[in-house]
C-alpha cells in the first residue's frame, strides 16, 4: 500500500490543476499530501472571505484552533522530557516562548510556508503577523 501510494501521488500529479500546492508541500513537509483540502484551508487566512457553494464561510479558524492545541501539546510534551527537574513555571515560559507568534512567523518564513499562505492584501496589509 505505502509503495503504491510513493508511487502514483506522484505520477497522478501530471494531471491535477493543483500539482504546484502538492510540490510545495512536499518541499516543506517531506511527504505528499493525502487531503489537501485540508492544506489548502488551513494556509487560507482570515482576510479571504470564501465561501462554498451553499454560502458558508470557508476559513481556517477551526483548525488552527486544534493545531493550536496540537502543536501545544507537543512543545508541552518536548519541553517536559527535555528539562527534567525545572519547575513547572519555567516550563510554561519556555513553551510559550516556543509557540510564540513570532516564534511560528519566524519557522514559516524560514521553511517557506508564508508563500503558500492565501490572504487579502488589502485586508491584511496593516498585519504584521499572519495569524
Amino acid at each position: 500500500m505505502f509503495l503504491t501510494d510513493n508511487i502514483l501521488i506522484p505520477i497522478s500529479l501530471l494531471f491535477r490543476k493543483e500539482r504546484k500546492a502538492y510540490c510545495a508541500l512536499k518541499h516543506i513537509l517531506g511527504f505528499y499530501p493525502r487531503h489537501l483540502h485540508y492544506y489548502q484551508q488551513a494556509l487560507l487566512h482570515k482576510s479571504m472571505q470564501t465561501r462554498t457553494a451553499d454560502g458558508k464561510s470557508v476559513n481556517n479558524e477551526r483548525l488552527e484552533f486544534l493545531g493550536d492545541a496540537i502543536l501545544g501539546a507537543v512543545v508541552g510534551d518536548l519541553v517536559y522530557h527535555h528539562f527534567q527537574g525545572k519547575r513547572e513555571g519555567f516550563l510554561t515560559n519556555t513553551r510559550s516562548k516556543i509557540v510564540s507568534r513570532e516564534s511560528l512567523n519566524h519557522v514559516a518564513e524560514q521553511i517557506g510556508l508564508v508563500k503558500l499562505i492565501k490572504f487579502n492584501t488589502r485586508q491584511s496589509a496593516h498585519n504584521s503577523y499572519m495569524g
